[in-house]
C-alpha cells in the first residue's frame, strides 16, 4: 500500500472513531489529508462515500432516538446551501472563506467552554448556521461544525443528538455521493480507497458506539466543545 494511503486511512480510523461518538467531525478532520494525499476531487467523492456509511451504521442503533421534524427541517434547508457549496468550489479561490470558518468554529468551541451559563442563539441566527453547514458541506463535505452548533442547541439528548443528525448526514451524503458517480467523479482511486476504508469504518463505529454509551450528557457536551476546538484548527490550517 503507497504511504499516501497508509496515511489516509490511518487518520481516517482515528476521526472516524470520533464521528461514532459524536456524529460528527470524520469529514473535516479527514478531508485535509485526503486532500493532500487522493486530490480535492478524489477526497470528496471518498469522504461522501465513507460518511453515508458512517452516519447510516449510527441511524441504524440508533433509529428510535430520531427527531424527524427537525430532521426534514435541517436537510431542506441545507440542501439549497450545498448545491450553491458544489457551484462554489468549483469556480471560486476558497481559502479565505475557510479560514474564516475554522476561526469562527475555535471561537465558538471557547465561548461554550468559558461560558458557565447557555446562552441560546436566537432563531433568525440558527437559519443563519444551516445555511452555513449546507455551504461548508457542499465546497468541502464538512458542514458538521456548523450543524453542532445548531444541534447542541435543539437537542437535549445525547442520544437524540447523535441519531438525528446522523439521519440529516446519511441523506445529505448519499445525494452528494449519487451526484459525483453520475457526473463520473468515481475513479479508480475512490473505489479502491473505499474498499480499504468500509472494514476499519465498522471497527470504528463500534468502538466509537461503545464509548459513547459510557458518556454522561455533561462529558459529551465537553466532549463536543473539545472537538470543535481541534476541527477548527484542522479547518483553518487546511486553508
Amino acid at each position: 500500500m503507497p504511504l499516501e494511503r497508509i496515511i489516509f486511512t490511518t487518520v481516517f480510523f482515528f476521526a472516524f472513531t470520533l464521528n461514532a461518538i459524536t456524529g460528527f467531525a470524520g469529514g473535516i478532520i479527514t478531508m485535509p489529508v485526503g486532500i493532500a494525499t487522493l486530490g480535492i476531487h478524489n477526497s470528496i467523492a471518498v469522504m461522501n462515500v465513507l460518511g453515508f456509511c458512517a452516519s447510516a451504521f449510527i441511524v441504524i442503533s440508533g433509529f428510535k432516538h430520531i427527531n424527524w421534524k427537525e430532521v426534514r427541517k435541517i436537510t431542506l434547508t441545507m440542501v439549497v446551501f450545498l448545491i450553491l457549496g458544489i457551484w462554489l468550489i468549483n469556480n471560486v479561490p476558497l481559502d479565505f472563506l475557510l479560514r474564516i470558518y475554522g476561526i469562527f468554529i475555535i471561537l465558538v468551541g471557547l465561548k461554550n467552554l468559558i461560558q458557565k451559563e447557555q446562552r441560546y442563539l436566537p432563531n433568525w441566527a440558527l437559519w443563519i448556521v444551516l445555511a452555513l453547514a449546507g455551504l461548508i458541506q457542499g465546497m468541502f463535505v464538512s458542514g458538521g461544525a456548523c450543524l453542532v452548533i445548531y444541534a447542541m442547541q435543539k437537542f437535549q439528548d445525547k442520544d437524540e443528538f447523535r441519531a438525528s443528525i446522523s439521519m440529516v448526514w446519511t441523506i445529505l451524503n448519499f445525494a452528494y455521493a449519487l451526484y459525483y458517480f453520475i457526473i463520473g467523479n468515481f475513479t479508480p482511486v475512490v473505489f479502491e480507497t473505499c474498499a480499504i476504508c468500509i472494514p476499519l469504518l465498522i471497527i470504528a463505529t463500534l468502538i466509537g458506539n461503545a464509548i459513547a454509551k459510557r458518556i454522561s450528557q455533561k462529558g459529551f457536551a465537553k466532549f463536543t466543545n473539545i472537538l470543535l476546538l481541534i476541527v477548527g484548527t484542522f479547518t483553518f490550517c487546511m486553508a
